[in-house]
């Protein structure tokens, strides 16, 4: 009965080190993740930029319109 209860807890005890071994090697790949967060930031600020123009209509929707004309060439470019 004792020797069963080693075994039992030895395979118990291999299975939880091979589990945590797997999630360990899961969360420390960050591949990628740096561009994802410039592509949310990216989107933040173009989100931002947009709403400054829908808010400047009539007053100073000109410097407004600039700038998303700026942006928007920027990003064609990129894609050049």
């Amino acid at each position: 009965m004792k020797k069963k209860l080693i075994e039992m807890r030895e395979r118990m005890n291999n299975q939880l080190t091979a589990m945590y071994v797997g999630i360990k090697g899961r969360v420390a790949n960050e591949k990628g993740v740096s561009t994802i967060e410039w592509v949310g930031l990216a989107a933040v600020i173009i989100a931002l930029m947009f709403a400054l123009a829908t808010a400047m209509k009539g007053s100073g929707g000109d410097l407004a319109e600039t700038i998303i004309n700026k942006l928007r060439e920027m990003i064609e470019g990129i894609n050049t």
